[in-house]
């Protein structure tokens, strides 16, 4: 009973630390001219390349066990680097939607509320892909793809470059082009 209640315990705090995680983002006040120097570079092709399961069975079929173990554990974490990235840039666009929710427009408030929301949703997708990364290192041959991030970053992208063209429409590629 008592191990019970600190499993419980322990699951309770770690959520609520991944929440926070999650919503905070841990970026400052974005600063919309200053936007592309706080987003990074993410290439989805190159992390579409890692995480797909043909590239994948092309090495094992064409690789000795060994070297392919290890190399898979190379390409894993060079695609929690990419999620890493993903995870920081949708950090970075949350406060972005944030500000844009109180902008007196109604379409650009709606626009920065689906921007957050997008946002979120990408952070928890991002947190959970990292983990099936991190399972996959351990494990190379484990089936745990982490394909929605790509998809969800593809989202939010074009949910930051609409809000950018709602909000000044004389710079039309400022967030569309870093992103």
């Amino acid at each position: 009973m008592t191990i019970t209640l600190i499993l419980v315990g322990f699951a309770g705090l770690a959520l609520l630390f991944f929440l926070f995680w999650i919503r905070s983002g841990g970026v400052d006040a974005v600063d919309e001219s200053k936007l592309s120097e706080q987003l990074r570079a993410v290439d989805l092709e190159a992390f579409r390349n890692l995480i797909d399961e043909s590239e994948e069975e092309f090495l094992r079929t064409n690789l000795l066990p060994r070297e392919f173990r290890s190399l898979q554990r190379m390409r894993l974490r060079a695609a929690v680097d990419y999620v890493a990235g993903v995870s920081h840039n949708a950090a970075v666009l949350l406060q972005f939607g944030q500000a844009a929710r109180r902008s007196p427009d109604a379409e650009v408030a709606e626009a920065g509320r689906q921007l957050v929301d997008n946002a979120v949703q990408l952070r928890l997708y991002a947190l959970l892909a990292t983990c099936k990364l991190y399972v996959r290192i351990a494990f190379p041959g484990a089936a745990l793809e982490p394909a929605g991030v790509v998809d969800n970053y593809q989202r939010l992208s074009d949910g930051a470059a609409l809000l950018g063209r709602l909000q000044n429409p004389a710079k039309r590629a400022l967030i569309s082009s870093t992103v």
